[in-house]
């Protein structure tokens, strides 16, 4: 059976790569005293490929072995284009405003749907779970929101709603945690989360495919078996 690629070892050694490639550079610009634009863009690009890396193993992290991962292909893809329109816009000094505004949205959907995935492995009791639902709406709720305000609709009530949103938000994130907990004091607490149901359903479907393999060899065989047996 083929092994599963995951994108893990890569993100943890260009994570381990930026932060030590940056922690060298920055010893190197203490002792020498030179501070160009040129320096400080390239320690801001390993800080940019850091975070990215981060937000890649957080969603790597909520894979399932086989099927689909489309939220956790949407945080991939969404986090490696954030991460290459940042970079793009540092380094060839790209200062159109649509650029910019278009990188920030980016952005956010990304670290929105980086959250979800982190908040999609907490373990929850069949009667939390509408908790985890809610909370992934006003993620995606408050992203649909600041790309509004970063494409001009900044108006005042606008950001009190925002705020008010964002305070839900990290609200129902800091109770998930602890309904994870609680759910395990739960007797009637199946020890599954999402992630492992999908994980679950997953392998259900590769057994049944294996059966059905198992089913025509089987059948394949005794063909075989009793054609020799009618010629004897």
């Amino acid at each position: 059976m083929a092994k599963r690629f995951s994108l893990r070892r890569p993100l943890l050694y260009a994570l381990v790569g930026s932060v030590v490639f940056a922690a060298l550079l920055g010893i190197v610009l203490v002792l020498r005293n030179e501070w160009g634009w040129f320096e400080i863009r390239v320690i801001l690009t390993n800080i940019t490929i850091a975070i990215a890396s981060v937000c890649g193993l957080a969603c790597d992290l909520s894979r399932t072995p086989r099927g689909t991962n489309r939220l956790v292909s949407a945080g991939l893809l969404l986090t490696i284009l954030a991460a290459i329109m940042i970079l793009v816009g540092m380094w060839f000094d790209i200062y159109s405003e649509g650029y910019s505004r278009a990188t920030a949205i980016v952005t956010v959907f990304a670290v929105g749907t980086v959250h979800v995935c982190l908040l999609s492995i907490a373990r929850l009791a069949a009667r939390f779970r509408w908790v985890f639902m809610l909370t992934c709406q006003v993620v995606y709720g408050l992203a649909v929101l600041l790309s509004a305000m970063i494409l001009g609709l900044d108006s005042e009530p606008m950001v009190r709603f925002v705020a008010i949103v964002a305070i839900g938000d990290a609200a129902l994130t800091s109770v998930i945690p602890i309904l994870h907990r609680i759910s395990k004091t739960d007797i009637d607490f199946a020890v599954m989360t999402a992630l492992d149901e999908r994980n679950v359903d997953a392998i259900d479907e590769e057994l049944t495919a294996l059966k059905k393999r198992v089913a025509v060899l089987e059948q394949i065989r005794n063909e075989i078996v009793g054609s020799g047996d009618d010629l004897v």
